[in-house]
C-alpha cells in the first residue's frame, strides 16, 4: 500500500539471532522490560501506601489514581506520532532519564515534604510524569520488537516480553515496595529505583541507534500533528486485521480489569474468604498467564494468531460462566476456583500475547507508532469509564448476573472470531 511501506530499520530483524539467548538486541530490550516497571511499580505502590496511611481518605486516593490514568488520555495518541517520527531508541533512552529524575524528586518530597499538601502535590505530579512517559515508552518498545526479531518470531519475543513484564511489575509492587517501606519508608523506595532506572537506561543505550529509525522525517511541527494521526487511523479502517486485534486487546482489558475489581467483592461476601488472604487469589490467574505466554513462545507458531485469541476468548469466557457456580460446591471450591483461575489467565494470555504480534506484524515501520498508540488510547477509554458503572450493577443485581453477562459476550466474541477464521479461510 503506498505510504506505508517498510523501513530499513526493520531489515535489522533478518540478520538478529531468533534465539533469546543468541538475541543481544533482545536481551538488552527485555532487561529494559524487567527493570523498569520493578522501579515504576514500587514508586506507584509506595505512593498508595503514603496516601492511605496519611490521609486515610477514598477520595485523596482516588485522585491519585486519576494522576496515573489520566495521562493516557493526554498523551496516548501523541506518543504514537512522536514514535513515528523519532528514533525509538532515543525515545527509550530520553524517557528513561527522565523517569530516573522523577524518581529522585519522589524521594526527596517524601523525605522532606514539610506538609501535607506539598507531600501530596509531589507524589500526585510524580505519578503524573511516570505515567505519562509510559505512554511513549511503551509505544517505542512495541514498536521496536519488529525491527529486533524476524517477523516469524514476532509472537515468541511478546511472549517473553510479557512475561518479563509481569515479572517486573511484580517484583515492584510486591517485593521490593512492600520491604523498602518496613526498612525506612517511601524515600527508600524512590532511592532505590535510581540504580534500577540509571541501569536500564544504560542497557537501552547500548542496544544500536539504527534499530530505532523508522524511514519517516525526524522534525514534525505541531500543525502536521493532526495529519499524521489520521494517516494512522486511516491505515487501521483499511486493515481488518488491525482493527480487530485493536478492538481484542481493548475488550481484554475491560475484562480484565472488571475481574479484578469484582474478584475481592465475590470473595469476601460470596465466598466468605477473610480479606487478609484475597491478595493470595490473583496468584492462580498468574501462573495461568504465565505458563501460557510461554506455551505461546514454544508453540505459537503452530496455529495462526487469531486462532490463539479465538481460543482464549472461549477459555476466558468458560472459566468466568463457571465462577458464580462455586458458592453451591462448598467441599470442591477451592481447588476447583484454582483451576479456574489458570483458565482465565490462560485465556487472557491467549488473547494478549497473539494480539500484540499482530499488531506489530502488519503494521509498517513509519506508522506502528501510531497504531500502538491507538490501541494504548483505547485501552485507557473502554477499561475506565465502564469500571464504577459495572461496580455500581454488581451491588444491585449481584456478582453472579454480571459474570454471567461477562462470560456471553467473551464467548460470543469467540464465535465471531472463529467464524471470521472460517470465513478468511473459504475466501
Amino acid at each position: 500500500m503506498d505510504g506505508f511501506d517498510s523501513t530499513p530499520a526493520n531489515n535489522v530483524a533478518a540478520s538478529a539471532a531468533p534465539s533469546f539467548a543468541a538475541n543481544v538486541h533482545l536481551r538488552r530490550l527485555v532487561t529494559s522490560f524487567l527493570l523498569t516497571p520493578a522501579a515504576a511499580y514500587a514508586i506507584y505502590f509506595a505512593s498508595m501506601s503514603v496516601v492511605e496511611q496519611k490521609t486515610q481518605s477514598s477520595e485523596l486516593m482516588g485522585f491519585m489514581i486519576l494522576s496515573s490514568t489520566l495521562p493516557g488520555f493526554l498523551f496516548a495518541m501523541l506518543a504514537g506520532v512522536v514514535v513515528d517520527r523519532h528514533n525509538r531508541v532515543r525515545i527509550l533512552v530520553f524517557s528513561n532519564l527522565l523517569r530516573l529524575l522523577v524518581a529522585i524528586g519522589f524521594a526527596a518530597a517524601t523525605r522532606w515534604a514539610s506538609s501535607l499538601p506539598l507531600l501530596l502535590g509531589a507524589i500526585y505530579v510524580s505519578n503524573f510524569c511516570l505515567s505519562a512517559l509510559l505512554q511513549f515508552s511503551a509505544a517505542a518498545e512495541d514498536a521496536l520488537i519488529p525491527n529486533v526479531v524476524a517477523s516469524q518470531h514476532i509472537l515468541g519475543a511478546n511472549s517473553i516480553t510479557q512475561i518479563v513484564r509481569l515479572v517486573g511489575q511484580g517484583l515492584g509492587a510486591a517485593l521490593l515496595a512492600p520491604v523498602l517501606l518496613r526498612l525506612s519508608g517511601a524515600s527508600l523506595v524512590g532511592v532505590v529505583a535510581v540504580p534500577l532506572l540509571a541501569l536500564s537506561t544504560w542497557v537501552c543505550s547500548r542496544l544500536p541507534w539504527q534499530l530505532g529509525d523508522n524511514g519517516a522525517p525526524s522534525a514534525a511541527t505541531w500543525a502536521s500533528v493532526w495529519n499524521d494521526l489520521r494517516v494512522g487511523w486511516q491505515f487501521i479502517a483499511h486493515h481488518p486485521v488491525v482493527r480487530r486485534a485493536i478492538i481484542y486487546l481493548a475488550l481484554v482489558t475491560v475484562f480484565e480489569l472488571v475481574i479484578l475489581t469484582l474478584a475481592p467483592g465475590m470473595a469476601a461476601r460470596v465466598w466468605e474468604i477473610s480479606t487478609a488472604y484475597i491478595s493470595y487469589l490473583a496468584v492462580p490467574g498468574g501462573v495461568g498467564f504465565g505458563v501460557a505466554s510461554w506455551l505461546l513462545g514454544r508453540h505459537g507458531h503452530k496455529m495462526e494468531e487469531e486462532t490463539w485469541i479465538v481460543c482464549g476468548f472461549l477459555a476466558l469466557g468458560g472459566g468466568v460462566a463457571l465462577l458464580p457456580a462455586l458458592r453451591e460446591l462448598r467441599g470442591l471450591y477451592l481447588l476447583l476456583f484454582v483451576a479456574l483461575s489458570v483458565m482465565i489467565g490462560a485465556g487472557l494470555a491467549l488473547i494478549f500475547v497473539p494480539a500484540r504480534a499482530v499488531l506489530q506484524k502488519q503494521s509498517p515501520g513509519d506508522v506502528r507508532g501510531r497504531v500502538i498508540a491507538t490501541q494504548l488510547f483505547m485501552n485507557n477509554v473502554v477499561s475506565t469509564l465502564p469500571l464504577p458503572v459495572i461496580g455500581g450493577l454488581a451491588d444491585r443485581v449481584g456478582f453472579g448476573p454480571v459474570m454471567i453477562c461477562l462470560a456471553l459476550l467473551s464467548l460470543g466474541v469467540g464465535a465471531t472470531g472463529l467464524w471470521h477464521a472460517r470465513k478468511e479461510c473459504r475466501a
